[in-house]
Protein backbone atom coordinates (compact mmCIF):
# COMPACT_ATOMS: atom_id res chain seq x y z
CA UNK A 1 0.00 0.00 0.00
CA UNK A 2 1.53 3.55 -1.17
CA UNK A 3 2.05 6.09 1.31
CA UNK A 4 -0.28 8.26 -0.32
CA UNK A 5 -3.33 5.57 0.36
CA UNK A 6 -2.58 4.90 3.64
CA UNK A 7 -2.80 8.65 4.34
CA UNK A 8 -6.52 8.95 2.80
CA UNK A 9 -7.56 5.94 4.80
CA UNK A 10 -6.52 7.55 8.43
CA UNK A 11 -7.82 10.30 7.77
CA UNK A 12 -11.28 8.21 7.86
CA UNK A 13 -10.24 5.16 10.59
CA UNK A 14 -13.10 4.08 11.24
CA UNK A 15 -15.09 3.57 7.74
CA UNK A 16 -11.94 2.74 6.44
CA UNK A 17 -11.10 0.03 9.29
CA UNK A 18 -11.70 -2.82 6.78
CA UNK A 19 -9.45 -1.34 4.02
CA UNK A 20 -6.92 -1.44 6.11
CA UNK A 21 -6.77 -4.81 7.38
CA UNK A 22 -7.83 -6.06 4.22
CA UNK A 23 -4.85 -4.66 2.23
CA UNK A 24 -2.23 -5.13 4.87
CA UNK A 25 -3.24 -8.97 3.97
CA UNK A 26 -3.30 -8.34 0.16
CA UNK A 27 -1.84 -6.49 -2.69
CA UNK A 28 -3.44 -3.31 -3.83
CA UNK A 29 -4.45 -4.03 -7.70
CA UNK A 30 -6.11 -0.60 -8.45
CA UNK A 31 -7.64 2.63 -6.46
CA UNK A 32 -9.34 5.55 -7.96
CA UNK A 33 -9.58 8.99 -6.25
CA UNK A 34 -12.27 11.01 -6.35
CA UNK A 35 -12.17 14.14 -4.03
CA UNK A 36 -12.31 12.54 -0.70
CA UNK A 37 -13.91 9.40 -2.07
CA UNK A 38 -11.78 5.94 -2.43
CA UNK A 39 -12.34 2.54 -4.37
CA UNK A 40 -9.47 0.53 -3.84
CA UNK A 41 -9.86 -2.91 -5.18
CA UNK A 42 -7.67 -6.59 -3.88
CA UNK A 43 -7.97 -10.22 -4.45
CA UNK A 44 -8.80 -12.41 -1.76
CA UNK A 45 -11.29 -15.51 -3.09
CA UNK A 46 -12.81 -12.68 -5.85
CA UNK A 47 -11.50 -9.51 -6.71
CA UNK A 48 -13.14 -6.85 -4.37
CA UNK A 49 -13.59 -3.58 -4.68
CA UNK A 50 -13.29 -1.78 -1.29
CA UNK A 51 -15.62 1.77 -0.96
CA UNK A 52 -14.58 4.82 1.32
CA UNK A 53 -16.35 8.01 1.48
CA UNK A 54 -19.66 9.98 1.95
CA UNK A 55 -20.62 11.42 -1.41
CA UNK A 56 -23.20 10.25 -3.83
CA UNK A 57 -21.77 11.95 -6.69
CA UNK A 58 -18.20 11.11 -6.08
CA UNK A 59 -19.45 7.71 -6.01
CA UNK A 60 -21.35 7.39 -9.40
CA UNK A 61 -18.19 9.37 -10.85
CA UNK A 62 -15.70 6.50 -9.95
CA UNK A 63 -17.97 4.11 -11.28
CA UNK A 64 -17.85 5.78 -14.57
CA UNK A 65 -14.10 5.27 -14.23
CA UNK A 66 -14.32 1.83 -12.62
CA UNK A 67 -16.69 0.88 -15.11
CA UNK A 68 -17.55 -2.24 -13.26
CA UNK A 69 -13.79 -4.14 -13.64
CA UNK A 70 -15.45 -6.44 -10.71
CA UNK A 71 -18.59 -7.06 -9.84
CA UNK A 72 -17.85 -7.51 -6.06
CA UNK A 73 -18.09 -4.71 -3.40
CA UNK A 74 -17.47 -4.61 0.12
CA UNK A 75 -17.58 -1.86 2.59
CA UNK A 76 -20.93 -1.00 1.10
CA UNK A 77 -23.23 1.32 3.10
CA UNK A 78 -27.24 1.54 2.58
CA UNK A 79 -27.32 4.81 0.97
CA UNK A 80 -24.39 3.96 -1.94
CA UNK A 81 -26.46 0.87 -3.01
CA UNK A 82 -29.13 2.94 -5.26
CA UNK A 83 -25.73 4.40 -7.00
CA UNK A 84 -24.37 1.13 -7.16
CA UNK A 85 -27.56 -0.41 -8.78
CA UNK A 86 -28.74 2.41 -10.96
CA UNK A 87 -26.59 0.06 -14.32
CA UNK A 88 -26.93 -3.49 -12.19
CA UNK A 89 -29.04 -5.55 -10.19
CA UNK A 90 -27.90 -7.66 -7.09
CA UNK A 91 -27.15 -10.62 -7.21
CA UNK A 92 -26.43 -11.66 -3.63
CA UNK A 93 -25.99 -9.26 -0.47
CA UNK A 94 -25.02 -10.07 3.14
CA UNK A 95 -25.53 -7.23 5.89
CA UNK A 96 -23.86 -7.25 8.57
CA UNK A 97 -23.09 -4.31 11.80
CA UNK A 98 -19.92 -3.46 12.55
CA UNK A 99 -18.54 -3.12 15.83
CA UNK A 100 -15.18 -1.75 16.78
CA UNK A 101 -13.28 -2.16 20.60
CA UNK A 102 -11.44 1.20 21.40
CA UNK A 103 -7.50 1.18 21.39
CA UNK A 104 -7.28 2.29 25.11
CA UNK A 105 -10.19 -0.39 25.94
CA UNK A 106 -8.68 -3.36 28.35
CA UNK A 107 -10.30 -6.89 27.84
CA UNK A 108 -9.78 -9.34 30.84
CA UNK A 109 -7.91 -12.21 29.36
CA UNK A 110 -9.53 -15.69 28.64
CA UNK A 111 -10.05 -18.35 31.70
CA UNK A 112 -9.80 -21.44 29.18
CA UNK A 113 -6.70 -22.73 27.72
CA UNK A 114 -6.43 -21.16 24.26
CA UNK A 115 -4.35 -21.90 21.21
CA UNK A 116 -3.57 -20.73 17.74
CA UNK A 117 -5.19 -22.98 15.00
CA UNK A 118 -3.12 -24.91 12.35
CA UNK A 119 -4.01 -24.73 8.86
CA UNK A 120 -4.46 -28.44 8.89
CA UNK A 121 -7.81 -27.77 10.60
CA UNK A 122 -9.19 -26.00 7.72
CA UNK A 123 -11.46 -28.62 6.54
CA UNK A 124 -12.78 -29.20 9.79
CA UNK A 125 -13.67 -25.83 10.43
CA UNK A 126 -15.29 -25.24 7.14
CA UNK A 127 -17.72 -28.68 7.40
CA UNK A 128 -19.24 -27.10 10.68
CA UNK A 129 -19.47 -23.73 8.99
CA UNK A 130 -23.01 -21.64 8.51
CA UNK A 131 -21.74 -19.65 5.88
CA UNK A 132 -21.00 -22.26 3.07
CA UNK A 133 -22.74 -20.23 0.37
CA UNK A 134 -19.81 -17.27 1.26
CA UNK A 135 -16.51 -18.88 2.20
CA UNK A 136 -14.74 -22.59 1.31
CA UNK A 137 -12.15 -24.47 2.83
CA UNK A 138 -9.34 -22.74 0.83
CA UNK A 139 -10.17 -18.95 2.18
CA UNK A 140 -10.17 -20.76 5.56
CA UNK A 141 -6.84 -22.30 5.46
CA UNK A 142 -5.18 -19.05 3.88
CA UNK A 143 -7.24 -16.80 6.74
CA UNK A 144 -5.54 -19.49 9.49
CA UNK A 145 -2.05 -19.24 8.14
CA UNK A 146 -2.22 -15.42 7.30
CA UNK A 147 -3.95 -13.53 10.86
CA UNK A 148 -4.41 -14.48 14.70
CA UNK A 149 -6.42 -17.43 15.64
CA UNK A 150 -7.81 -19.36 18.90
CA UNK A 151 -9.16 -22.72 19.36
CA UNK A 152 -10.20 -24.92 22.52
CA UNK A 153 -9.98 -28.27 22.85
CA UNK A 154 -12.09 -30.65 25.27
CA UNK A 155 -12.02 -34.23 25.67
CA UNK A 156 -9.67 -34.40 22.84
CA UNK A 157 -11.36 -32.45 20.48
CA UNK A 158 -11.48 -29.36 19.17
CA UNK A 159 -14.92 -28.00 20.27
CA UNK A 160 -14.95 -24.00 20.02
CA UNK A 161 -12.72 -21.93 17.24
CA UNK A 162 -12.30 -18.14 16.16
CA UNK A 163 -10.37 -16.88 13.26
CA UNK A 164 -10.49 -13.26 11.30
CA UNK A 165 -11.73 -12.21 7.78
CA UNK A 166 -9.76 -11.15 5.06
CA UNK A 167 -10.19 -7.46 6.04
CA UNK A 168 -8.90 -8.41 9.50
CA UNK A 169 -12.27 -8.72 11.31
CA UNK A 170 -12.62 -11.12 14.43
CA UNK A 171 -14.85 -13.51 12.96
CA UNK A 172 -16.01 -17.41 12.30
CA UNK A 173 -16.53 -17.95 16.23
CA UNK A 174 -18.47 -21.24 16.80
CA UNK A 175 -19.05 -23.80 19.61
CA UNK A 176 -19.97 -26.88 18.30
CA UNK A 177 -23.50 -28.01 19.88
CA UNK A 178 -22.84 -30.35 22.87
CA UNK A 179 -20.15 -27.36 24.53
CA UNK A 180 -22.52 -24.13 23.96
CA UNK A 181 -23.22 -22.33 27.38
CA UNK A 182 -20.03 -22.79 28.93
CA UNK A 183 -18.94 -19.28 27.78
CA UNK A 184 -16.12 -20.59 25.60
CA UNK A 185 -17.12 -18.36 22.51
CA UNK A 186 -16.41 -15.49 24.93
CA UNK A 187 -13.29 -17.18 26.12
CA UNK A 188 -12.16 -17.34 22.48
CA UNK A 189 -12.88 -13.59 21.67
CA UNK A 190 -11.13 -12.35 24.65
CA UNK A 191 -8.54 -14.54 22.84
CA UNK A 192 -8.37 -12.90 20.03
CA UNK A 193 -8.57 -9.65 21.16
CA UNK A 194 -5.68 -10.02 23.20
CA UNK A 195 -3.56 -11.70 19.83
CA UNK A 196 -4.92 -8.83 18.02
CA UNK A 197 -3.55 -6.21 20.92
CA UNK A 198 -0.26 -7.45 21.09
CA UNK A 199 0.23 -7.06 17.74
CA UNK A 200 -1.42 -3.77 17.84
CA UNK A 201 -4.22 -4.19 15.34
CA UNK A 202 -7.52 -2.44 15.11
CA UNK A 203 -10.10 -4.88 16.63
CA UNK A 204 -13.37 -4.95 14.91
CA UNK A 205 -16.53 -7.49 14.09
CA UNK A 206 -19.03 -8.03 11.99
CA UNK A 207 -22.45 -9.48 12.84
CA UNK A 208 -25.46 -9.96 11.68
CA UNK A 209 -28.41 -7.59 13.10
CA UNK A 210 -30.62 -10.90 14.09
CA UNK A 211 -27.40 -12.75 15.88
CA UNK A 212 -28.61 -10.64 19.21
CA UNK A 213 -26.11 -13.35 21.04
CA UNK A 214 -23.40 -12.26 19.60
CA UNK A 215 -24.08 -8.78 19.24
CA UNK A 216 -24.69 -9.04 23.64
CA UNK A 217 -21.33 -10.66 24.17
CA UNK A 218 -19.59 -8.06 22.12
CA UNK A 219 -20.87 -5.30 23.62
CA UNK A 220 -20.24 -7.09 27.45
CA UNK A 221 -16.57 -6.75 26.18
CA UNK A 222 -17.05 -2.90 25.54
CA UNK A 223 -17.13 -3.26 21.54
CA UNK A 224 -19.01 -0.22 20.87
CA UNK A 225 -21.71 -0.05 17.14
CA UNK A 226 -20.14 1.99 14.21
CA UNK A 227 -22.12 1.22 11.38
CA UNK A 228 -24.32 -1.36 9.13
CA UNK A 229 -22.12 -2.05 5.87
CA UNK A 230 -22.70 -4.46 3.32
CA UNK A 231 -20.60 -7.48 0.69
CA UNK A 232 -22.61 -7.38 -2.44
CA UNK A 233 -22.55 -9.02 -5.92
CA UNK A 234 -23.83 -7.75 -8.63
CA UNK A 235 -24.56 -8.82 -12.15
Amino acid sequence: MDTELKKRLAEKPLQALPLTGFFENYPVEKYLVQADFLLVCGRSDYLWAYLCGDNPEDLYSLLEQFDYTTLFFANVEEWMLPVLTHKRKIEWKLTTHRYYLPDKKIVEPPEYLCKSLDPSMARYIYSQSAYKDFTSEDYIRERLQRDVSGGVWLDGSLVGWGLTHDDSSLGFLHVVPPYRGKGLGENILRFLVEEKQQKKKPVFVNIEPHNHQSINLVKKLGFLFDREVSWLKLV
